[in-house]
Order: C-alpha cells, then sequence, then structure tokens
C-alpha cells in the first residue's frame, strides 16, 4: 500500500527515497494516540524533535510503515510536503536547517499496524483464562515503525518519550517512565500521561492498554536512601492477585540483588513495572517489561535487561550479547544468590548441554545474517552460549569482586548509551589487566567448543593429568582454563590449568594419596569430556611402537590391542595438533616428509584410555 500526500518538488518517490537518516539525532518522542483493548487500531500523532547532525538543505526521512496512513505532516503550525512508501516517509523542509538547528516535526496518522490478519509490532489478543483482551506492543527489533514514525537506528537514542494514551474509562494503558497524569475526556474516555526523560532506544517504547489493575509499590535500595516504585498492571481479578501476589513482590529482591552487582537501579527516578500480555515470554520494554507471566526465572530475566540492553544497548543486532547474554547469565545469578548453589548448578549445566546440542554457531551475529531476526534471537546462541560466555569471562578474571566490579564500570561508562562486544572487550583489557582478545575470538567470534579426552595418574607425589583436546567445528584448539576436582586423603580440592594447545601435559606436586579426579566440577565451562581415565600404571610402552626411530620420509604405527575405531593424531612438541585421523586399523603408514626435523609426538584415543609414543625426524 502506498500512501502519499504532498509530491516533493514533483519528483519521483525513488529519488526522495534516496534521502538519508544520518544528518540528524532524535531528541523527543511525543506520542498522543488513541487506542482500545479490542483492536490493533490506533490514531493520533507523532511530534519527532530532532537536531540536526550536518546542514540538512531539504529533507529527513523517519521509518514508518505502509500499514499506517499519514494523513499530515506539520512543523511551527505549517503543512510541509511529504511521501510515504516503502514503509519510508520523506519529509520536505520549508527551511534548510543548519547543523545543531532543532525542528519539531508532528506527523498525523492512522492504522492498524497489521495487513491481512498479520500482525508485526502492535497485537490484540483475547486471554480466556481471565476472561480480558489486550492490546500491546512488541517491536524488537525492526518493528516500531508500525505503530509510530521513528528513526529504527541503535545508536540515536531519543533523551526522552512521552506517552499519552486515550482510552475507554474503564482501562488502564501502561507505558514507559512516570504517570503524570489520567485526564478524564469526553464520552467516557480517559487519557494517561506518561513521561520518561531518560533516553530510550526506539525498540524499547512501548504500551499496552486493557482491563489492568494497578497493583504497585516502593522497593528500598540497599544504600539506605533510595527505593523504587515498581508499578504492575495485571488482570483484573481479584484470585490473578492472590495467585500472584508472592511471586510479583519477589521483584523487590531482584532488584536489590542486581543492584548490589551491576550499580544501582539506572531508572529508580521513574519506576521499574510489569504489563500482563498474553504471548510466550517477557519483553524488557524501558521501565515497563511485558510478560505472559510472573516466574521467577522470567521476572529476573527481563529485569537483568533494564541494566544490560535499555541503559546499556547493544550498538548493532550482530552484538545482541550485550543484551541476552547478561540478561541470561543474570538468571544464573538470581539462582546462586537468592535461590542456592545446586539450582545455579543444575541452571548451567543445562545451559552446557544446550550449547552443546549443536556444533556449530558463534554468539556474534555474522553480518549476513544482522537482518534476520531468528539469527539475532537464536536462543542456543544468544541466550544460551552468550550466558556461558560470561561465566566463562567470571572465571578468567577469578575474582568476583573484580568481575563484578568492570560489569559495573562498564555500565557507567556506556551509560543510557550503546556498546559492542568489541567495546566490552576492551573495557575488561583495561580494569582487569587480561588479556581477552584470544577468548573472544574463540568465544564470541569464533564457532564450536572444545571437547578433551583426560587421562590421569599419580605417583611420587605427583600428579600427572593429560587432555587431548579437539573441537567441535574446526580444528583450532581453544585457549582455556580447565578446573579439576581432585580427592586427596578424602577431601576435595580444586586445580585449575590451562590448555593452550591440542595435547597437554601437567604435573602438578600433590602429596598423599589421590583416588579420583573430575573434570569441571563447578561448570565453568562449555566443555565436552567424552571420557577421563585414571591410567596406572601408563600402559604407553606396551600398548603402542613406532618405528623407526628416529625417522626421515614416514614411521609405523602398531597399536597392539585397540578396543574398536581408534583416534590416531599427531602433535609436536608443544602440543599443536598436526593431523588426526579415525582409523580402526592397528598398524599405520604415517607420511612424515613435510614435517621439519625436531620431536613429535604421537597419541592414540582408544575407548578408554589415550595411548603416547614420540618419535624423532632427523
Amino acid at each position: 500500500m502506498t500512501n502519499a500526500g504532498f509530491s516533493i518538488s514533483d519528483r519521483p518517490l525513488s529519488d526522495a527515497s534516496a534521502a538519508t537518516q544520518d544528518n540528524y539525532d532524535i531528541k523527543f518522542y511525543h506520542l498522543n494516540l488513541n487506542i482500545s483493548d479490542s483492536s490493533t487500531y490506533l490514531s493520533g500523532s507523532a511530534s519527532i524533535l530532532f537536531a540536526a547532525t550536518v546542514p540538512v538543505p531539504e529533507q529527513v526521512r523517519f521509518d514508518c510503515s505502509d500499514l499506517l496512513q499519514v494523513d499530515s505532516v506539520t512543523a511551527a503550525g505549517t503543512s510541509l510536503q511529504y511521501a510515504h512508501a516503502e514503509n519510508k516517509l520523506v519529509v520536505n523542509l520549508n527551511n534548510p536547517l543548519e547543523e545543531g538547528d532543532q525542528l519539531m516535526v508532528n506527523i498525523y496518522y492512522h492504522g492498524l499496524g497489521s495487513n491481512s490478519g498479520v500482525t508485526s509490532g502492535i497485537f490484540s489478543q483475547r486471554v480466556s483464562t481471565w476472561n480480558t483482551r489486550i492490546t500491546y506492543t512488541l517491536t524488537e527489533p525492526f518493528s516500531a515503525l508500525n505503530f509510530f514514525p521513528c528513526k529504527q537506528v541503535l545508536t540515536d537514542k531519543a533523551d526522552s518519550v512521552y506517552m499519552f494514551l486515550s482510552t475507554d474509562a474503564h482501562l488502564k494503558a501502561g507505558s514507559n517512565g512516570l504517570l503524570t497524569a489520567e485526564v478524564p475526556l469526553p464520552g467516557n474516555r480517559v487519557r494517561y500521561e506518561w513521561k520518561s526523560r531518560i533516553p530510550i532506544a526506539y525498540y524499547l517504547i512501548s504500551f499496552s492498554v486493557g482491563n489492568y489493575l494497578d497493583y504497585s509499590f516502593h522497593v528500598p535500595l540497599n544504600n539506605g536512601t533510595d527505593s523504587v516504585l515498581v508499578q504492575n498492571y495485571i488482570y483484573n481479578d481479584s484470585s490473578y492477585l492472590r495467585q500472584n501476589k508472592a511471586s510479583i513482590d519477589k521483584t523487590g529482591d531482584l532488584i536489590r540483588l542486581y543492584s548490589d552487582l551491576y550499580g544501582d537501579y539506572p531508572f529508580k527516578a521513574e519506576k521499574y513495572g510489569h504489563c500482563t500480555a498474553p504471548f510466550g515470554g517477557g519483553m524488557e520494554h524501558q521501565t515497563m517489561t511485558t510478560l505472559v507471566n510472573f516466574s521467577f526465572l522470567l521476572v529476573a530475566h527481563e529485569l537483568a535487561h533494564q541494566w544490560f540492553g535499555d541503559y546499556v544497548t547493544c550498538s548493532t543486532w550482530q552484538d545482541i550479547w550485550v543484551n541476552e547474554g547478561f540478561a541470561s547469565y543474570s538468571e544464573y545469578l538470581a539462582n546462586q544468590y537468592l535461590k542456592s548453589q545446586d539450582d545455579a548448578d543444575s541452571w548451567m549445566v543445562g545451559c552446557h548441554n544446550y550449547v552443546k546440542s549443536a556444533s556449530g554457531g558463534s554468539v556474534y551475529v555474522p553480518e549476513e545474517d544482522s537482518g534476520d531476526e531468528d539469527r539475532i534471537f537464536d536462543y542456543r546462541l544468544s541466550y544460551k552460549k552468550g550466558a556461558a560466555l560470561v561465566h566463562m569471562i567470571r572465571q578468567e578474571i577469578g575474582n568476583d569482586s573484580l568481575f563484578f566490579a568492570t560489569l559495573t564500570g562498564f555500565l557507567q561508562k556506556y551509560n543510557n548509551g550503546t556498546a559492542s562486544g568489541t567495546d566490552l572487550r576492551l573495557y575488561l583489557e583495561e580494569e582487569t589487566g587480561i588479556a581477552f582478545e584470544t577468548f573472544f575470538n574463540q568465544w564470541y567470534f569464533g564457532q564450536g567448543y572444545p571437547i578433551c579426552h583426560i587421562d590421569w595418574h599419580h605417583a611420587n607425589d605427583t600428579l600427572h593429568i593429560s587432555s587431548l583436546q579437539t573441537t567441535s567445528y574446526g580444528t583450532t584448539p581453544f585457549n582455556m582454563l580447565i578446573e579439576f576436582g581432585v580427592n586427596v586423603n578424602g577431601s576435595d580440592t580444586l586445580i585449575t590449568l590451562r590448555q593452550t594447545n591440542g595435547v597437554a601435559n601437567w604435573k602438578v606436586y600433590l602429596p598423599g594419596q589421590v583416588s579420583a579426579v573430575k573434570v569441571d566440577p563447578r561448570h565453568w565451562s562449555v566443555l565436552g569430556v567424552p571420557g577421563i581415565t585414571n591410567t596406572q600404571p601408563d600402559p604407553t610402552a606396551k600398548n603402542l611402537r613406532i618405528v623407526p626411530n628416529p625417522a626421515r620420509h614416514r614411521v609405523n604405527v602398531y597399536f597392539d590391542n585397540p578396543n574398536g575405531n581408534c583416534s590416531l593424531v599427531i602433535a609436536d612438541a608443544s602440543g599443536k595438533i598436526l593431523s588426526m585421523k579415525e582409523t580402526p586399523e592397528t598398524h599405520e603408514v604415517i607420511d612424515i616428509g613435510k614435517f621439519p626435523a625436531g620431536l613429535y609426538l604421537v597419541l592414540i584415543q582408544d575407548k578408554h584410555n589415550i595411548h603416547r609414543g614420540k618419535f624423532v625426524i632427523q
């Protein structure tokens, strides 16, 4: 559908559609809308204050869905020419703007925000359980234009937003910021005037309207001087409040927890709140989350977004980890601090298993997928692997006080703005003194996870641990910490070692009687461990023979007693894997002519053991 007002200097739309959004910054949105609980239809106006960042001689462009009908555009009481098509609204200016000039444009429009039964951005649904209807917005990542003209650019947050919502008097309409007035209107209607004076990303602007009950309370913060209004618009049924009150009240515990870990709730000058709506999950609309229910981890996740996602927003959708990875990890923290370590461990085991349910995929969204909503919000990668990545950063830092202080400092540095994954890496390095580039290349931009075949034995007060690392995707080994739980004389102790190559051999002085070794007992790492074997004594000598040795062009590898298929690995003296193959044979001839002179390792992994040998190339 094409909606056009006046022509733009009689030029075709193809010329107008080339107008850019790079010549201005959004300062303020004032939405004044008529809405109901029975339809996605809305009407009213969007007043947009913007400032020119460069001289603007003729035009500005806004995102505006073709599902909306633009009725007129004005500025300073004067009509402006415009063209509206291809989800763009191009407005012709009466007078050119110089850099720094500001202009308020008023756009009057109406529409359903839907077409042929398909909706995106604004929804109206019945909640049969509670015999009510709700109309609500849900626009992340690209659908805000379906309910108001805007600029859908993450790095251009509006400095403030007013949302005036007129509806039937028996309904309530919730939105961002503070409810500053409820103005009676003719025809038994009321206007809810919500105002937020804190920077906000376009997709976090929202409303929800229905027959709501307002259940509100204040949460004192641990600093003893501040409190946060928690305002909940819930289904207007006394039994709903009775069934959910205890869960809603836990919001206070979560606000205090995250305020301790990440710094005070960033929007305490306004509020935190919830609007219930019938969709599958939650959406962290700034200061007023929309959610389906008050399950503990759902509330924990969406509340954490107020810090990671709202206060600091990903600078591109490719960096959605800044939003979803940290909100997901906050579920682990909510379990750890407000429930039990067992609950947290169970959560992390499930997280790791979900990540390992497929072999590839990066947390960072590749550029070619940056417009694919399903890829952006891939639950395994953006949420679960993203959370696991944060947990491994916590292990790398190795000091919880420094870890949380660094996250708090990062939020303060980028407050009310945007940041990328690389911005976070650089800040981590600056504050901790730890080099994280390799870590991010592996875990953030890279794909897959390590798989470690572990064996150990204890002799002469020394614990010998070996790890043969393969990967689920690609061949480059992960440089990573591995924690081992060791039972010595009946007591458990923890040892953390770093593997930098495909083959690692460690010796740890550990007097006493070692009875067991566990890998990653506290679930730090996304790590596959097909087996861990106590090889005592080392059976290498009798099971693996390499001839000739020294060698020049090829070697013969004999393995006397295999248990089914084996993995045959050749590595250099540093542990870097040079070749790997699966073989059912007991004899393999290895071409070594391409390798330089030096010492080399041979490892054969069968179902139960890793067998080692060495040879020299002259």
